[in-house]
């Protein structure tokens, strides 16, 4: 919730109810609103952006969660420090044999240019339970479950699989060979791209599936041949 000018707003409470058997949101009915995230909760767990062009005029933020929540607020004048993912946080995978899976994402820029850059990279893994489904859209994975947040991800993971200098990347293109995966099992990747000054944003994330099967074809009655092999599925 963001107000122009006046400190004692936005005031949350004048459109969101929490009590049992009163619950409600009403966009409509919150009073003295310059912005405001979607508070339907079709977007609940996902990071919301709020730019202002440069002025003398005073912002007022208001963070609300209808549950106990963590966040975390970040404000930042010069906007050219933060990074901004390549094709728009879009993540390909490809398994490249029975236990290893190759990532691959495209290096994050920054607008405007020249203030900061990509310093390195932060690559996450997660095996998925069965149970582990997407809530909507606009949430990776689910508001208890955030897989594309900073934040979300150090909290859902042990820690990050590894970290890729942003040097290592060609042609504003980046990979990363995770090992170890488990054939059969939902995976969860994403990266988090990290500047100069410090300032970390997580890209869109993907959901893969490991299936690796051999196909082999009898040559002679002592030889097999490898002619073909059946890799992991993108699932989202």
């Amino acid at each position: 919730f963001v107000r122009k000018t006046r400190r004692c707003y936005p005031n949350p409470y004048s459109c969101i109810d929490v009590r049992e058997g009163f619950e409600k949101r009403e966009a409509s009915q919150c009073t003295w609103t310059h912005f405001m995230s979607e508070i339907d909760g079709s977007r609940d767990g996902s990071p919301t952006f709020f730019e202002v062009p440069l002025s003398s005029t005073k912002y007022f933020i208001s963070v609300y969660a209808p549950e106990n929540s963590a966040y975390t607020l970040t404000v930042l004048a010069d906007i050219g420090a933060f990074p901004r993912p390549g094709a728009n946080g879009r993540l390909t995978a490809r398994q490249l044999s029975e236990l290893q899976v190759q990532i691959s994402w495209d290096a994050s820029g920054f607008v405007p240019p020249g203030i900061s850059d990509a310093k390195q990279y932060w690559v996450y893994s997660s095996m998925l339970l069965e149970s582990d489904n997407r809530t909507n859209m606009a949430v990776f994975l689910r508001p208890d479950k955030i897989m594309n947040t900073v934040c979300g991800l150090q909290n859902n993971t042990d820690r990050q699989y590894s970290i890729i200098p942003a040097d290592q990347c060609s042609n504003g293109k980046c990979n990363a060979t995770i090992d170890g995966v488990i054939t059969d099992k939902r995976y969860v990747f994403n990266i988090v791209a990290e500047s100069y000054r410090g300032h970390r944003m997580a890209y869109a994330g993907l959901i893969m599936r490991t299936n690796w099967e051999v196909i082999r074809q009898a040559a002679n009655d002592r030889t097999l041949r490898v002619v073909g092999a059946v890799s992991g599925s993108v699932l989202g």
